[in-house]
């Protein structure tokens, strides 16, 4: 069976869920999306023909699109996946509910399927549903979006074997995706370095060193093409809330994130959940200004710019000394993550 003839599964409707799907609309797959029972079926299957005739339209897929809407089901029945190659489950950043929907996912797959999540903070060994899927198991953590960000994490269990590891390559490839392999010691590195850079930005704000806005200004200018704290609206702050948390259960010097934590739990616990809710860090419904006037001091500026290119090296220098990465590796990867020209240590 060649790689393209395999049976794809997509399990969540999310932005991430929602994105992969029609990403791989674009490879000829025949695809299968389970989405949530509460989903509006309706409106998901109006929005993915929308796609697949842009798609067409555009020459990125053939003119006839039927047979493609033909090869795509979309439900809510678990059950649609038995006759899947490879399954990846995109929900919410939610262990209980990842563990829940992988185990029944698992009942229901052929004994040689390959299933994966896409969590971008759980490692695979915690997330695993059963022994008997354990060497078919593991993390594929694409990075949104899928069609810009040009890099994927595979993240091995202790239990998952060569060949499953093989066949994700060989997935990967026929979708043009540059990767790194991680074992769970390093998993989810890219996140972590730029999560290192996320708090020291928050805790210059927390000083009054800075606003929100003058620091997405100074990063903008200088070191990554989007703001820090607009990449949190737009991934959803109770998103990066549950991300942080499973990211530093386990940190010996945890407290250093508390006040970033605290100041998420604040904003979640009231409603403010980014561009999803029209407001977050920022606000996005038009009743006041998302961009605060600060004051540019070119002087400050540059300290600000500099403290905080220092924390994504020394970040980046900390964690690759716990991986099996090179650092060329880990500045080609970083560079795919952030869209820049330059790694941390060029």
């Amino acid at each position: 069976m060649t790689i393209r003839s395999q049976i794809i599964g997509i399990i969540g409707e999310g932005k991430m869920g929602t994105n992969l799907i029609h990403y791989l609309t674009e490879f000829g797959f025949m695809l299968h999306w389970v989405v949530s029972p509460e989903a509006d079926i309706s409106r998901i299957r109006r929005n993915f023909e929308k796609k697949v005739r842009r798609l067409a339209e555009n020459d990125i897929i053939p003119a006839g699109s039927s047979d493609l809407l033909y090869q795509t089901t979309i439900s809510s029945d678990i059950s649609t996946l038995s006759d899947c190659d490879l399954v990846i489950e995109a929900i919410t950043e939610d262990e209980a509910q990842k563990k829940k929907v992988l185990s029944l996912t698992d009942g229901v797959l052929k004994p040689d399927s390959i299933l994966v999540s896409n969590s971008s903070s759980i490692n695979p060994s915690v997330l695993c549903p059963s022994k008997s899927r354990e060497s078919r198991f593991a993390g594929l953590h694409f990075f949104y979006p899928v069609n810009i960000a040009n890099i994927v994490e595979i993240i091995k269990s202790p239990e998952t074997s060569d060949i499953t590891t093989e066949k994700l390559i060989a997935f990967l490839n026929v979708l043009g995706r540059k990767f790194i392999m991680l074992n769970e010691q390093e998993s989810f590195i890219l996140n972590r370095i730029f999560l290192d850079v996320q708090n020291e930005a928050f805790r210059i704000v927390d000083r009054g060193q800075a606003s929100y806005a003058g620091i997405d200004r100074i990063v903008k200018k200088s070191l990554f093409p989007s703001g820090i704290f607009e990449f949190f609206d737009h991934v959803g702050l109770d998103t990066m809330l549950q991300s942080i948390n499973n990211y530093t259960r386990d940190y010996p010097h945890s407290d250093y994130y508390r006040a970033l934590i605290s100041k998420l739990e604040t904003l979640t616990s009231n409603g403010f959940l980014g561009r999803k809710s029209g407001s977050g860090f920022f606000d996005y419904t038009g009743n006041k200004s998302t961009v605060f006037r600060d004051q540019e001091s070119p002087e400050q500026d540059e300290e600000i710019r500099n403290h905080l290119a220092f924390t994504y090296k020394n970040a980046a220098r900390r964690l690759i000394t716990h991986s099996g990465l090179t650092i060329d590796e880990l500045n080609e990867a970083l560079k795919e993550y952030f869209g820049t020209d330059k790694g941390p240590f060029e």
